[in-house]
Order: C-alpha cells, then sequence, then structure tokens
C-alpha cells in the first residue's frame, strides 16, 4: 500500500491518492482537521491538478497519513513527483 498526500491549505482540505497491491485505489477528500478511513476513496476521483505545488509526502498507510495530519508542521508543500501528476 502507498499513498501520496497533498494539502489544499486555502479551503481547508485534504486529498490522498492510494494504490493497493499496485492497483490505484482512486482519492479520498476531507476536511483538514479529520481522519481519513477506507470508505473515503473512490476509484473515479482524483487529485485537483492546482495542487501540484501542495504535495506532503508518500505514506506507508492511511494511520501514518492520520498521524501526519494530527501533528504536521506549519510549512509549504512540495512539488508533486512526476508520477503523481
Amino acid at each position: 500500500m502507498g499513498f501520496a498526500l497533498w494539502l489544499d491549505r486555502e479551503n481547508r482540505l485534504a486529498w490522498v491518492q492510494g494504490t493497493q497491491e499496485y492497483r490505484p485505489m482512486g482519492a479520498a477528500v476531507i476536511a483538514i482537521t479529520a481522519q481519513f478511513g477506507n470508505r473515503d476513496f473512490h476509484p473515479m476521483r482524483a487529485c485537483p491538478r492546482q495542487l501540484q505545488n501542495s504535495f506532503e509526502g508518500f505514506f506507508g498507510s492511511l494511520e501514518e497519513v492520520n498521524r501526519y495530519l494530527r501533528g504536521r508542521a506549519k510549512r509549504e508543500g512540495r512539488v508533486t513527483p512526476a508520477p503523481y501528476r
């Protein structure tokens, strides 16, 4: 499993795109103050292109993503790696 996280600070949203055993799970979007769950993902949803410079990182599990959201430092996002654009 792998998850890529973007934060839309302007709209206070967190976006995650995931894969499970090399199969795309689609993307999930929640309030920046909430926590992700498996039911949040939709296979037809994709992260918005305007978040390209809001990339936060790769994570190995949803729990890691949620832990990051609970304790994230206030910092600027990074550029999205090429395979996830």
